[in-house]
C-alpha cells in the first residue's frame, strides 16, 4: 500500500491552529526536529501503517520540534496521518489523554508502547477500504 505523508507546512499548521484553540506559544524551537519527524516514517524500516504511525507520533512528540504544544501536535498531525489515507484512531480525547499522560509520567512515551495501542485503536474510515 503506497502512503501518503503529511509535509512540513501542514505539520505547522496543524500546530498554529491547536495553540489558536487551546492556548500556547507558537513558534517552531527546532526545524532540524521537526523535518526528522515528519520524515521518519517514510525512511523504509517500518513494517506497515501501524509501525509508521508509531514513529511519527513518537517523534513529534519527543523531539520537541515546537515551542509548545508537541504532544497535541504530535495526535493530531498523526491523526491526520491515519485519515489521508483512509484510517483513524477510534477514541476519544480523554481516553488518548490519559493513555498520553500515563506514558510520560513514566518517561516511556516509545514507539514498543505505541505501537500496540495503536494497533488496538486504529480503524478504517467509515465508507472506505482502508487502501
Amino acid at each position: 500500500m503506497s502512503l501518503d505523508y503529511p509535509e512540513i507546512g501542514e505539520a505547522i499548521a496543524i500546530h498554529d491552529v491547536l495553540i489558536d484553540e487551546f492556548g500556547g506559544a507558537l513558534g517552531i524551537r527546532d526545524e532540524g526536529a521537526l523535518a526528522s519527524a515528519i520524515m521518519r516514517p517514510q525512511l523504509g524500516y517500518y513494517d506497515g501503517l501501524i509501525e509508521e504511525t508509531a514513529a511519527l507520533m513518537e517523534s513529534l512528540a519527543n523531539n520537541y520540534p515546537f515551542v509548545d504544544g508537541n504532544k497535541r501536535t504530535a495526535f493530531a498531525v498523526t491523526d491526520a496521518f491515519l485519515r489521508l489515507n483512509g484510517y483513524f484512531i477510534d477514541c476519544d480525547s480523554v481516553e488518548a489523554y490519559e493513555f498520553f499522560m500515563r506514558l510520560f509520567g513514566v518517561n516511556s512515551f516509545r514507539f514498543a508502547q505505541l505501537c500496540p495501542w495503536l494497533g488496538e485503536k486504529v480503524r478504517p474510515l467509515t465508507g472506505t477500504d482502508g487502501d
